[in-house]
């Protein structure tokens, strides 16, 4: 249980890390063609320049892609044991 949430974890800061990106990416757009970023709170705070949907979308996003690489990434390593034949790793 602790892998998958670590997993989860890790999606959701790279969700972030995309964020970031586009968001970063907008603004400079949005400068360079004289168009004024308007301001989108999500829950009531913070400055985005991104819409609430895409905002909401990227976390969602983040949560989804950390649980299934997780299961996937699990069932490789503890359950096929791939992770150890391939890489070389002693036996136990």
């Amino acid at each position: 249980m602790v892998y998958i949430v670590a997993w989860v974890v890790l999606g959701v800061l790279l969700s972030f890390i995309v964020h970031a990106a586009l968001e970063m990416s907008y603004i400079q757009y949005a400068l360079s063609h004289d168009i004024i970023p308007l301001n989108q709170n999500a829950l009531g705070y913070g400055y985005c320049a991104l819409p609430v949907w895409l905002q909401t979308l990227l976390i969602i996003a983040g949560v989804v892609g950390g649980y299934f690489a997780g299961t996937y990434f699990w069932r490789i390593i503890y359950v096929e044991k791939r992770f150890k034949k391939r890489w070389g790793f002693p036996r136990k």
